[in-house]
């Protein structure tokens, strides 16, 4: 399972949006002035938002399943 999270407090939202315009995966939504996380199960690692968020605003980690028992 893959967990991201969006520290609000630092991130510049829409008038930054690099996370948004990088993602090739489309994880991230823009929405009036903030940043939304609306596909996080479609993340695949590539952590480019990570590489250009200017603030390091974004995590990603990986959790083991509960549902699988490991």
């Amino acid at each position: 399972m893959i967990c991201i999270q969006l520290d609000d407090k630092i991130c510049e939202g829409s008038t930054c949006g690099k996370c948004a315009y990088v993602c090739p995966n489309n994880v991230f939504k823009i929405e009036n002035t903030s940043i939304d996380i609306t596909s996080p199960s479609y993340c695949k690692l590539c952590k480019e938002c990570m590489e250009v968020c200017p603030h390091a605003a974004i995590n990603i980690k990986t959790k083991k399943s509960t549902i699988c028992g490991y």
